[in-house]
């Protein structure tokens, strides 16, 4: 059974790596590419002109602690935030992530918020829930642009 599961494994794996390989053709020179469209156009966010990328991530931690949220990870660039949701049935935690990339006039500072039901377990289920708390957001990430 052992070496069935290892087998199983390898060609999963094998599989992966095998399928991030393939690319799309490239676009021949009489036709004219396609358009990228946007990954996520619902991901919340705003451009900040005049501050550093270390003063909005120590604006957004403090705000973030001050509400009782946990940091879970932190960079130059990015930061994620946990909390236990208290009044959910079944165990459940709220993640908000941060990120902030370099613009040509600044800094884009976009978030998204996740629902975890039975975090860190095999039933682990997330959902992004970033279209409904889209206004409390919008309104959290202007107080960035200017403080």
């Amino acid at each position: 059974m052992k070496k069935q599961t290892s087998q199983w494994l390898c060609l999963l794996i094998s599989s992966i790596l095998l399928s991030a390989c393939s690319t799309p053709p490239a676009p021949t020179p009489q036709t004219e590419p396609k358009p990228v469209a946007k990954a996520q156009p619902n991901v919340p966010s705003v451009l900040i002109v005049g501050r550093s990328n270390k003063a909005v991530i120590e604006d957004i931690v403090r705000f973030r602690t001050s509400k009782g949220m946990k940091v879970l990870s932190r960079s130059n660039t990015r930061l994620e935030f946990s909390s236990t949701v208290s009044k959910a049935n079944i165990p459940t935690e709220a993640r908000i992530q941060y990120t902030l990339t370099q613009a040509s006039q600044g800094w884009q500072l976009s978030a998204k918020v996740f629902q975890i039901s039975y975090p860190a377990t095999k039933n682990e289920k997330v959902e992004d829930i970033t279209p409904h708390v889209l206004d409390k957001l919008n309104e959290e990430l202007a107080r960035y642009v200017t403080n």
